[in-house]
């Protein structure tokens, strides 16, 4: 089985994969699947922020509408996890 890089498109996003010569599957690698996962977010209206000094610490400010999505309210605590992608807020 010889693979190709190849560029597909698909739901409206190119993106780069192996594909097997022979049967057409479609394989990537991580560089490529977290290309393609940062398109997708772009395409799912992901938001820009700023990060602002507060005192010692750096502040997000968290837009309307996904305040209003999530229920947060000023005093409610939530959960900070970190990762090699970046950090992820979960409120509780």
């Amino acid at each position: 089985m010889e693979k190709i890089k190849d560029v597909i498109e698909q739901d409206g996003l190119e993106f780069k994969a192996f594909k097997c010569k022979s049967c057409g599957e479609e394989i990537m690698n991580m560089k490529q699947l977290k290309s393609l996962a940062r398109k997708y977010r772009k395409l799912r209206k992901a938001k820009e922020i700023t990060f602002a000094k507060w005192g010692n610490s750096i502040a997000v400010r968290i837009l309307r509408e996904i305040v209003d999505e999530y229920g947060i309210t000023s005093g409610r605590q939530g959960i900070l996890t970190r990762d090699r992608e970046g950090i992820k807020i979960v409120p509780s």
